[in-house]
Order: C-alpha cells, then structure tokens, then sequence
C-alpha cells in the first residue's frame, strides 16, 4: 500500500471540462525542483463535428507557476504515446518523438488519451532558466464540445509519504 503513497505524484493540472470555444487553454505547471521524472496523462472526449479540425498540444517550459504564462515561455520537444480508442482497443501506440512545434490531434480523433514524457533533466539546455513546465492545447478558432483533463505523474527526486508540493 505505501508503493503508491511514496514512489509516484500525482496531480491534476486540468480539471475535466468542456470547452465552448476555441482558442489556448494552459494547464497548471509542474515545478521541476522536486522532480526525476515527468509524464502527463491528458484525455479528451467528443472533440467536434468537423473532423479536419486540430488542436495542438505543446509542452512549455516556464519561468511561472500556476496557469499564467511567462514572457519567457519555451516551447519544448517530448516523447508521447497515444491510446487506442476504449472499449475496442487496449493497446498503446509506439513511444513517438514529438518537435517543440506540438502534437496536432484532429477532430476525427475521439475519445483518447496521450501519455507524455519529459525529462527534466535535459530542460536547463532548452531553457536556462525554466523552474516548471506545462501543458498548452490550442484549438485555433474551432468551437469544440469535448471535455479534456490533464493529470501530472511526477517521479519525485525524494520520495515521501507527504510530497513537497510540485504545482505552486
């Protein structure tokens, strides 16, 4: 039982929402001070009716905490998985290299979820001087209907039963 507790940090950076507009949504950062290892969890479901839209999801690096950004913010590259579709597939795909520019997810894409890993280890050399990183999604102009979360799992560098907090 205390496997759980002590060895893995998580914390919801997104609450499940539905999102009536397009446009940029930030999740809560992740301090990196604390942290060995970095993955999201973010799913999503229904996006919207039109299935050539997109929404990109980057990873920024930030000198900010919170969901605020910083004049300073870095795009970052990442490594991510992506879901099959629940109830008809368990499978997981490759472990895919993602550029700084995002993963564009497209409106026939439904009712996925996207593990992304980050090392924070190689931020000081895309970054100098980030102390957290975040989620960013941008729907462009799209009015979209699906609700989304975004969940972190932090390897901390110490584990402990009462972890130091990573998100404020």
């Amino acid at each position: 039982m205390a496997r759980y507790a002590e060895k893995l940090h998580i914390v919801p950076l997104l609450a499940p929402a539905a999102s009536t507009a397009g446009g940029g949504v930030k999740s809560y950062a992740v301090r990196l001070n604390n942290t060995q290892w970095l993955s999201f969890l973010l799913g999503w479901g229904d996006q919207t009716t039109d299935d050539a839209a997109v929404t990109t999801i980057t990873v920024e690096a930030s000198t900010a905490v919170g969901n605020t950004t910083a004049a300073g913010d870095t795009a970052i590259p990442f490594v991510y998985r992506l879901s099959g579709v629940p109830g008809t597939d368990d499978n997981w795909g490759d472990p895919t290299a993602c550029p700084s520019t995002g993963l564009e997810i497209t409106g026939a894409q439904d009712n996925l979820t996207l593990l992304i890993d980050v090392d924070p280890a190689s931020i000081p050399a895309l970054d100098s001087d980030a102390i957290a990183v975040r989620l960013c999604f941008d729907a462009g102009d799209q009015t979209s209907s699906y609700a989304s979360y975004a969940v972190a799992i932090i390897e901390d560098r110490y584990p402990q039963a009462e972890h130091i907090s990573a998100s404020t």
